[in-house]
Formats: structure tokens, sequence, C-alpha cells
């Protein structure tokens, strides 16, 4: 490579900093993140053999992606860089604490120039057709259940308290009770056959709550009589509803995506260990990609950023700090609940927990070692596409 291309992107305009890497020479430019400033760049990029440009640019979120897309399309070799590795350049390089978007495009050009050999080309516009925006809105939305529950259960120990201590008021047939009849005053008003019927219709089937049983919680409820409430509750109800079907919809599209990338096989062997289910090894996968994208175990760690970060000067220093959160916070949450499934039904685990927690931990602490040791392991059931085997689990062969 002869040039290098550093570009530093925001939100409505681009600075480049093009360097000749045999002459050292030196071109700015900032541009407009529109069709005439793609158009621009490419009038300076034309005189210049494609074989001989590395196009680097710092991973912005989603500002970045128009111009590396267009580039990618345009035939050129481009890299993305952690803006974590570009800020420990700049700062190993300079001790002036001045910023600037040209400074930044240059400073992302001779990073490009020394590390050029170490940095992973983009393959094609087909890599930018990432999973994560279906995990990332799958996430919001589970977040939205999780606090229209909440509100539903506030509501309902206003409503009709004996109802939420009795039994689980978020299965359908509760839930279309509710809708019809939100209090304990609108239950007491239905005859037992009503009850049942609607239980029933939400169910499919017989429903195995007794309506008999809930009429006489009714009849003996302390719940307050307050329309307004209650009309409260069956917007709350309606929403958590809708929520939940665009959630079935988005893990069929989450399904689909993993399946064209031919990722199904790296699934069934994460849900193959005890305590992993579908959806967590799905988003996993999903996340990750292929194992092969990693050469070692350390290398998952960091990507996941439960690594730990380690703080050392001489001798007067030596610890590990805590986990570097490097990673994606998503794929983190979803570790996390791997772990906690996997130290429920794996013996070797949960021992494995129960002995950091001897040893003084605290409970984040202790799932974040169960954690890295499952990392280990997932990693080498991938790499040998090989399924759990306690067996094997058990003598330490896998973990």
């Amino acid at each position: 490579m002869r040039y290098f291309l550093g570009i530093d992107v925001s939100k409505s305009s681009f600075d480049i900093a093009l360097l000749d890497g045999q002459s050292g020479q030196i071109r700015h430019e900032k541009l407009s993140m529109d069709k005439e400033g793609f158009n621009a760049l490419m009038a300076h990029l034309k005189p210049l053999e494609k074989e001989e440009l590395f196009v680097v640019m710092e991973s912005t979120g989603i500002y970045h992606l128009p111009l590396l897309s267009f580039l990618l399309e345009c035939g050129f070799v481009c890299s993305v860089v952690n803006p974590t590795l570009l800020k420990h350049h700049i700062q190993s390089s300079t001790l002036r604490k001045s910023k600037t978007d040209r400074k930044d495009a240059l400073a992302i050009a001779r990073f490009a120039s020394l590390h050029y050999r170490e940095l992973k080309p983009i393959e094609g516009t087909q890599a930018l057709q990432s999973i994560r925006p279906l995990l990332k809105e799958r996430e919001a939305l589970s977040k939205e259940v999780a606090r229209l529950k909440t509100d539903i259960k506030a509501l309902v120990d206003q409503l009709f308290p004996e109802l939420s201590k009795n039994t689980n008021i978020y299965t359908r047939s509760i839930l279309h009770l509710l809708l019809q009849a939100p209090s304990r005053k609108r239950v007491r008003n239905l005859k037992e056959k009503k009850i049942q019927r609607i239980l029933d219709e939400a169910s499919g089937n017989k429903a195995t709550l007794s309506a008999k049983e809930i009429l006489a919680w009714a009849k003996g409820s302390i719940g307050l009589n307050n329309p307004h409430l209650e009309t409260v509750l069956q917007s709350k109800i309606r929403r958590l509803q809708h929520v939940q079907a665009e959630i079935e919809t988005l893990e069929k599209a989450i399904a689909e995506a993993v399946r064209d990338e031919h990722l199904d096989d790296s699934i069934d062997t994460l849900t193959s260990i005890p305590g992993v289910g579908s959806t967590t090894a799905t988003h996993f996968v999903a996340h990750i990609g292929s194992i092969e994208r990693f050469t070692s175990v350390k290398q998952l760690c960091a990507f996941v950023g439960f690594d730990p970060s380690i703080r050392q000067s001489g001798s007067s220093i030596d610890g590990r700090g805590h986990i570097s959160k490097r990673g994606h916070a998503s794929l983190r949450r979803t570790l996390w609940q791997m772990s906690l499934g996997v130290i429920r039904h794996i013996p070797k685990y949960r021992a494995y927990y129960e002995k950091k927690r001897k040893e003084g931990k605290a409970f984040k602490q202790a799932v974040v070692a169960v954690g890295n040791k499952l990392l280990r392991l997932i990693f080498t059931l991938l790499k040998n596409q090989t399924q759990f085997d306690h067996k094997l689990a058990e003598v330490g062969v896998t973990s």
C-alpha cells in the first residue's frame, strides 16, 4: 500500500487526510455527507490506483455507514477501527490536547500507514447487512415488556390484589380476563360460566385455573373501585400484547437471518449446553458471527468485554480491575444470562460459582468468573464443531 486515506466522520460532514506513504505528502479536505461530497471524494481518489489505497475510518455507530457502503461499492479496500485504538494512538503520538476533525483525520491516516497489515478489511457491502439492528430492536422491546409488566402488576395490586397474589397474571388467560373485567368489582359482576368461557377462549382449551376460585377471590377482595385505573390497566395490557407480537415477528426475522448466514450449526452447539436456551444462543451467535474470526479464547473474551482490565506499575501496583466492558453491552447481557443458566443446570459450574463465593467474591464477580469459564467452553465446542458432553465437561477437557 502506498496511499492511506484517514476519514473522520460526523453527522453532516467528514474530513479526509490522504497520506502518500512514499513522499509523506498530505492532502486535507472537508466534505459534506451527501452525494455531492461523495462525488468530490471520488474526484480526489480517481487518479490513484485502488490496489495502492487503504481507507480507514473510525466506527461512529451509524454515521459512517453510508460513506463506507459507497466506498465498498466503488471497490476500495476499507477498514473500520475501534475508537479506543485510535484514541490510544493519538495520545501516544502527541502531548498536546488540541483536537480538531482535521487532526483526527490525519491521525487516522498515520495509524493506517503503521498498522494496515494488521487491520482486517471489510469484505464487500454484504458485511454491512448486520443482524445487530434486529437484536437491538428486540432487546428494546424486551425492556418495554418488562416495564409494562411492572406497571400492570402495580395496577392489579390496587384493583384486584388477590389475583396477583394467587396466580401468574401474565398468562394469556388472565390478561384476557383483565381486558374484559379489569377489577375485582367487574369480575364479581360476572357469572362463573362467563369467567370460565373467557379463560378458555384465551388458552385455546380448558384453562387450568378455576373460574370458581377467581370469583371467590373477587368476592373477598379489598381492591379499589376506580374506573380510571381500570382504563389504564386495559391500555397497558393491550400495549403489552402488541409489543409481544412484535417481538415474535422480530424473532422470526432473526432466525431467518441466522439461517441465511449459515450459523444454525453454531446455535445447535450452544443449545446443547444445559441452561442455554435458543433465544440467548441465537443472540450470542448473531453478535459474534463465525468463530473463525477469533484465533484464541482471549480474543473472544475481549470482543465480549468480559476480559479483566489489568493495571500494573513495577512492583508497587499489580492488580486486576473490573472487566473491560469494551465489547457489546448487549452481548455481555446475553452471556450473563447464559452464565446464570449453566450455574443452575450444570453441577460443575454451580460448584465453581459457589467456590468463588466462598473465596469472598461478590455475586456479580462470581457470575463473571463463570462467564469466562463458559466462554472457554463455547470457544472449544464451536472450534471443534462438537456438542456438549457432560463427561468431558466434568473432567475439564472442554472447559
